[in-house]
């Protein structure tokens, strides 16, 4: 049942965050919307408030993944976990796991309702695309795009593109679809988001349930995503501005988890 979907690290604790933000990665090509949740919820110190149990999500346990001192070095991580921010007032789940297969419908159902009883005054997808299946006007410029359901469109004082010069992500036929146009709102027919995980579908649903969401992706393609990552987190900081920008990339902190991220250095002994 979508109430016990979210289970607090406190049994004690009552979580109010009506009028909070929520931010929330697919599972996606490159990794890149989990890459940015680690330096969100590093570079914000964000504390671990519990975590999301269903049916639909393998399971998962290892080291801190976000532990920056030895005081929780050792501390466990699990498959999918929620921390916040007081101060900024933003949820951020980080989901490190696959999906049971044949289950993803059930875990977007949940998850809507999930966002409903929570009173979230919007939500924020970040996921990526494979860059091979860009269409021309997508393979110069930016590569990063939005999509915003008409729910968030009436919040905002105005349209994403005038107030940050973003591109809204371009329309065109989906192949791959076993839906008719008429099985699809309107506002997600033609979206296409090869590689991004839930987000073309949970879009989809939102734009029904009249729930406030954006989609924020880049183009990539497998290899080191740590630079698209911090391409996309930006871009969210322009929106949200979390933290003030500082020259080059030092505004952001890296996990400790980065560290073994392409395995451990080379021992020089061997040579």
């Amino acid at each position: 049942m979508f109430h016990e979907m979210f289970h607090p690290a406190d049994k004690d604790s009552v979580q109010q965050w009506s009028g909070w933000k929520l931010i929330l990665p697919a599972v996606s090509i490159g990794n890149v919307g989990q890459l940015t949740m680690d330096l969100l919820i590093t570079t914000l110190g964000m504390e671990r408030t519990g975590y999301l149990y269903h049916e639909s999500l393998q399971s998962l346990c290892g080291n801190h993944a976000v532990g920056t001192s030895t005081g929780n070095a050792g501390d466990l991580s699990i498959g999918t976990e929620v921390f916040q921010s007081a101060e900024k007032k933003i949820v951020c789940v980080q989901q490190r796991v696959f999906f049971v297969k044949g289950k993803q419908a059930a875990f977007r159902r949940d998850l809507r309702k999930w966002i409903k009883s929570s009173g979230f005054s919007s939500v924020v997808v970040l996921t990526s695309s494979t860059a091979h299946e860009r269409i021309d006007c997508q393979l110069t410029g930016n590569p990063f795009r939005f999509l915003a359901t008409p729910a968030l469109d009436r919040q905002l004082t105005a349209p994403l593109e005038e107030s940050l010069s973003w591109k809204r992500l371009e329309k065109r036929p989906d192949h791959h679809s076993n839906k008719t146009a008429a099985d699809i709102p309107e506002e997600a027919r033609g979206i296409f988001i090869p590689g991004g995980g839930i987000a073309s579908k949970l879009f989809g649903e939102c734009c029904t349930d009249d729930i406030p969401l954006a989609v924020l992706l880049v183009f990539c393609s497998e290899g080191d995503n740590i630079p698209d990552a911090l391409h996309l987190v930006k871009h969210l900081n322009q929106w949200l501005a979390l933290v003030e920008e500082k020259p080059s990339d030092r505004t952001w902190k890296f996990p400790s988890s980065w560290s073994l991220l392409f395995g451990t250095d080379v021992d020089p002994t061997i040579y």
